[in-house]
């Protein structure tokens, strides 16, 4: 049987939801996993050494993940009862892997989680982020269509930003100490947005925005035990975290912007190599031009010549032709033929003479 959400976790993946969340859940830990699907995620928590309770609503799915989990509950965690089923137990982590997007009340739930933490337990969670360029694009062209899967998985009943995410976490009672990002550039996104239906100046509005490359949140909290200290220092954690992905996300725009310098300079050098060889072929096509008119005034002078030569050459075969006309007809005539001995003794004597 197939499932929609059944993937391969891989640990040591860059940029990955699931990287980061092994990273902050760590290894040996007791894990209660909300929403643990097929277990594919529970696997590889087990092979690091922990022991995992699941909690899944697909029946089916929950029987495939049972054999790497401690055991799983089934039902639905919007509903209480389905906690009443671990009320005596309490986890070094809780964690909600994409899924308090899919819960009609994200922060019930959260509060409920929040109890089945020991002292010093932390909350892992993952969440996609509506803010990101390619949602805000398509929306500008009114357009909010529901995925399969993605920022947009049709099954989403709840949107968060970097700020609502933070509030969730701060009105169930904690804080965050560590804020990752899975990173998707702009017009790479399941969405389909395509760059040539923006004008520049939108996008640059669109990248104002620090998060407008965030495909998700992967977030861990601890409890917020009343120390002024503790939020201070989660406070000045989130800080740093976003004051450096400002600037790793500046160093991507200005890269980006060198890269079409480089181009745009390059399409310079090629536009002008362009542009010499077509001078050259202008030069060219200009001489050949000449050339041609000259053919062709040569060609003109050799038509009228043989027109001339024609017509002299038309006019001398009619002269011959009307020369032998004559001739013939002195040679028939009766005089000519009377004379033919006279002719003939002419030719005697001429022959004497010589």
């Amino acid at each position: 049987m197939e499932f929609v959400y059944d993937l391969t976790v891989d640990p040591d993946a860059e940029n990955n939801t699931h990287a980061f969340a092994l990273e902050m859940i760590g290894h040996n830990k007791t894990v209660l996993e909300v929403g643990c699907a097929t277990g594919y995620f529970t696997k590889v928590l087990a092979e690091r050494g922990c022991k995992v309770v699941g909690m899944e609503i697909d029946p089916e799915a929950a029987k495939v993940a049972e054999g790497w989990a401690e055991r799983v509950v089934v039902g639905n965690v919007d509903d209480t009862e389905v906690w009443d089923r671990v009320d005596d137990e309490t986890f070094d982590v809780v964690t909600f892997g994409d899924v308090l997007e899919h819960l009609r009340d994200p922060l019930a739930v959260l509060r409920v989680a929040v109890r089945k933490l020991k002292p010093f337990g932390c909350v892992v969670i993952s969440l996609p982020n509506v803010a990101h360029g390619d949602v805000r694009l398509s929306l500008l062209h009114g357009d909010f269509r529901y995925q399969e899967i993605g920022l947009l998985d049709r099954t989403h009943i709840r949107f968060f930003t970097l700020q609502t995410a933070r509030e969730l976490l701060q009105d169930a009672g904690l804080v965050a100490v560590d804020t990752r990002r899975v990173v998707i550039p702009l017009f790479d996104t399941e969405l389909g947005v395509s760059r040539d239906d923006f004008p520049e100046a939108v996008l640059d509005e669109v990248r104002a925005d620090p998060e407008f490359e965030t495909y998700q949140f992967v977030m861990k909290s601890v409890l917020d035990n009343g120390s002024q200290a503790v939020v201070d220092m989660a406070h000045r954690l989130d800080q740093v975290s976003d004051r450096a992905h400002e600037l790793e996300v500046r160093n991507r725009i200005l890269e980006e912007q060198v890269l079409h310098l480089a181009d745009y300079a390059e399409l310079r050098e090629e536009h002008a190599r362009v542009g010499e060889q077509l001078e050259a072929w202008i030069a060219h096509a200009g001489e050949l031009t000449q050339w041609m008119e000259q053919l062709r005034g040569e060609r003109d002078a050799a038509t009228a010549r043989a027109v001339e030569l024609a017509t002299a050459t038309d006019a001398l075969r009619a002269d011959l032709e009307a020369t032998q006309q004559q001739l013939e007809a002195i040679r028939s005539s009766r005089s000519y033929a009377l004379m033919q001995p006279v002719r003939r003794l002419r030719a005697i004597l001429r022959g004497g003479q010589a």
